[in-house]
């Protein structure tokens, strides 16, 4: 099946197109989430992170998750701008599909901004970034005033790459599958909306 590339951008519009669910969930499928924190993204900080995960992957979505903490690595070079302070995101996830394994999905963790080409606007910083389905998402914190809501935007972009999810068709601005259209309210955000939620 085609990869499509889904984003989940801060201050512009999210550019997820969409795709069928790729999981069949009739079933309950098995999967490791290997965690994989960069540069200076410490193991102490994604362990802090680990147990607000579990508890929120269980309640909102069906599955059995092992999550594995990877020692942090440096970005891959060749993601890093020329004279800019950014990383491309597109790059970042093409140096995690070549490391992973079948059941297995690979969520990056960064302090640094990443950024991708959308709408004629060059290196524009994004949140986060996905293949849909590809198993592999990057997400970056630098955009995310509330630290401790992270957990939202990783939820979103392991659904677009794990389950193939589209974003929310009801475009519900208290669904974890909004589209952002450039104004992200993690804060507002505390469901799965009656479409979203057959991932449960």
């Amino acid at each position: 099946m085609k990869k499509i590339l889904l984003l989940f951008i801060s201050m512009v519009v999210l550019g997820c197109n969409r795709q069928s669910n790729v999981v069949d969930i009739d079933c309950c499928p098995h999967c490791i989430i290997y965690i994989q924190p960069y540069e200076s993204f410490t193991k102490e900080e994604v362990n802090k992170i680990i147990p607000e995960l579990k508890k929120q992957f269980d309640y909102w979505l069906y599955g059995d998750w092992t999550f594995k903490v990877n020692d942090p690595i440096k970005l891959p070079a060749n993601s890093k701008l020329t004279n800019y302070s950014k990383y491309e995101g597109l790059k970042i996830l093409d140096f995690q599909k070549d490391i992973i394994e079948k059941n297995e999905v690979i969520i990056g963790l960064t302090h640094e901004d990443i950024c991708y080409d959308i709408h004629n606007v060059k290196h524009y910083g994004i949140i986060g970034l996905s293949y849909c389905p590809g198993n592999v998402c990057i997400v970056s914190d630098k955009r995310i005033k509330n630290k401790s809501q992270m957990w939202k935007p990783i939820l979103h972009e392991f659904m677009h790459a794990y389950y193939g999810a589209k974003h929310c068709p009801n475009d519900d601005p208290k669904c974890f599958m909004k589209d952002a259209k450039g104004h992200a309210n993690f804060g507002i955000q505390n469901k799965l909306c009656n479409i979203c939620d057959k991932y449960r």
